[in-house]
């Protein structure tokens, strides 16, 4: 799973600085799947420190339904990615007290790693999610 399968999305960091952000947007029937990537590998989470202001960035920039979105960082390297699922709470379109966790679950990471690399049959990341 190279970092060329992620779309390069312009953004700008919590200081006002000018970063790119890697992106792959999965629209399904239920839920939608958006994963994100640092351009380059980070010490620590990349998308944590810039959570709140990439989310409105991402809002306005894809049409995002926040009831309705599955928000995954990929970190680490393309031979043995690690998936964090981001969760918010939302009011309207604001989201609220950002936290992630790691995806654990084999199922679910399987799952993730199938849905990145584009296959379409893959079961609902809520079933696995219900499995772990």
């Amino acid at each position: 799973m190279p970092l060329d399968t992620f779309e390069q999305l312009n953004l700008t960091n919590r200081l006002g600085q000018p970063v790119a952000l890697g992106i792959k947007y999965q629209p399904a029937v239920k839920r939608d799947t958006l994963f994100v990537r640092a351009p380059q590998q980070q010490a620590s989470s990349f998308f944590g420190k810039n959570a709140d202001q990439f989310i409105f960035q991402l809002l306005r920039a894809l049409p995002l339904v926040p009831e309705r979105l599955d928000l995954i960082e990929v970190r680490g390297p393309d031979e043995a990615p690690e998936f964090w699922r981001w969760r918010f709470n939302w009011v309207g379109r604001s989201p609220l007290a950002p936290r992630s966790e790691r995806v654990n679950s084999a199922g679910t990471q399987a799952a993730l790693l199938s849905l990145l690399e584009g296959e379409t049959h893959v079961q609902s990341m809520e079933s696995h999610a219900r499995h772990r």
